[in-house]
């Protein structure tokens, strides 16, 4: 069944799907929903893509147009924060867009991904980007995320355990939607859309989970914000130890039934030697 309410994954579901350095032909959602500042949620659950029929993104998104249709007058902000396998496609992007412009309400809206969906197709770009106008908070997983979503859907008394590499691959990402939300793009018309206050569309900067179960964590700085030289110290001894291998497997990997991008953007040419390429940073997938 591709939609499941009120229902975890298991623990095999989530290393599988939210692994950063595994290559899933398919798209999990773990989706929930809240009214105001309440804890409990109205709804949860998650959901897998319909091969060939439906997104997982388009599925959820119709159960909560559902809910809020049967329900709207309950609240008066909703937050529905979503965790996914892959970021977004631009027809999910068009159809999130609709939703928010349909609702004349609060509506915090949070996207965790786990690893990027065709970066280099410029659709997918222009998409991303309009959600992030409309006040979505869209972001690359890292160490905090994995452990919440085990937390909120697997289970709360199961202890994250971090593969090799999440941290490498989870800068590599942010530094890949840092380079997407950094470039300025004049295709996109910005006047559709109402920039004042009234707005109703609005964002967080973080869930409520690291301030009210991770207390003991550090609490994520903003999602896009410029990779600094730390991030750089920690990715290039990785791109390095993994080059050599990456140029004797290349020929089998674009052989495979993936298609593979390995560019990485210009903004990060100057702090990486121009002949080493980030081995899962930058590729792309067709799961959906």
């Amino acid at each position: 069944m591709p939609l499941r309410l009120k229902k975890e994954i298991s623990e095999e579901e989530f290393y599988e799907h939210f692994c950063n350095i595994k290559t899933p032909h398919q798209t999990l959602l773990c989706f929930s929903l809240k009214e105001d500042d309440k804890t409990l949620w109205k709804l949860w659950g998650h959901a897998y893509n319909n091969p060939g029929q439906y997104h997982a993104e388009i599925l959820v998104l119709r159960e909560i147009e559902d809910y809020l249709m049967a329900n709207i007058l309950n609240a008066t902000k909703y937050t529905i924060t979503w965790f996914l396998s892959y970021s977004p496609c631009h027809c999910c992007c068009d159809e999130i867009t609709n939703f928010l412009m349909k609702f004349q309400i609060k509506i915090e809206f949070n996207i965790k991904a786990a690893r990027p969906y065709y970066f280099d197709n410029d659709k997918n770009q222009k998409g991303l980007k309009i959600l992030k106008k409309l006040g979505v908070l869209i972001k690359m997983m890292d160490f905090t995320d994995y452990e919440e979503c085990l937390y909120l859907f697997v289970d709360p008394c199961m202890k994250f355990t971090a593969w090799p590499d999440l941290e490498v691959q989870s800068i590599a990402n942010k530094m890949i939607f840092h380079h997407l939300f950094s470039k300025e793009d004049d295709r996109l018309d910005y006047h559709s859309f109402p920039i004042d206050d009234s707005f109703p569309v609005h964002t967080i900067a973080a869930s409520d989970f690291e301030s009210q179960v991770l207390v003991d964590k550090i609490p994520p700085g903003d999602p896009n914000k410029t990779p600094d030289k730390k991030d750089f110290a920690i990715l290039l001894p990785y791109l390095e130890k993994q080059f050599q291998s990456l140029t004797r497997t290349r020929r089998n990997l674009i052989a495979s039934d993936s298609e593979f991008n390995y560019n990485i953007p210009e903004s990060y040419n100057s702090a990486l030697s121009p002949d080493i390429f980030p081995l899962r940073g930058t590729l792309s997938y067709h799961p959906k």
